[in-house]
């Protein structure tokens, strides 16, 4: 539970007249197989997403608009403004809160296991 390995960063986007192509790659932007994938979106003003931990990783890429993401490993909390063509990786076991939606926010979700309601860790303490 690494919480010093959650950084934004840039991911691979490829422009021309026929729109935007974003890149990930395991291996290389993805740290890990995808055994999962979910998406948020047309969140309503003022709501929050999360406020959880799941004990797989996560990779959130912010594909548009803009939230805040905030992480919570015991006492120590990190927070940071995930925009567009930004991505963060979510180590295992640690809290997390997305809020401060703009209205044409999409977050794009990888984890490296597939959902199971044992793996879900709803004590933020």
């Amino acid at each position: 539970m690494d919480i010093k390995k959650t950084t934004v960063k840039k991911i691979p986007v490829f422009r021309d007249n026929r729109g935007d192509l974003f890149v990930c790659e395991t291996g290389k932007e993805i740290p890990f197989d995808i055994k999962r994938m979910f998406f948020i979106s047309n969140v309503p003003n003022g709501a929050k997403r999360g406020e959880h931990a799941y004990k797989y990783d996560e990779f959130v890429v912010c594909c548009s608009g803009g939230c805040s993401v905030s992480i919570k490993n015991g006492d120590t909390v990190r927070s940071f403004r995930l925009s567009a063509e930004e991505s963060i990786l979510i180590p295992g076991g640690l809290w997390r809160v997305f809020s401060d939606f703009s209205a044409d926010c999409v977050l794009a979700v990888a984890c490296n296991m597939p959902y199971s309601k044992d793996d879900y860790l709803a004590d933020g303490d």
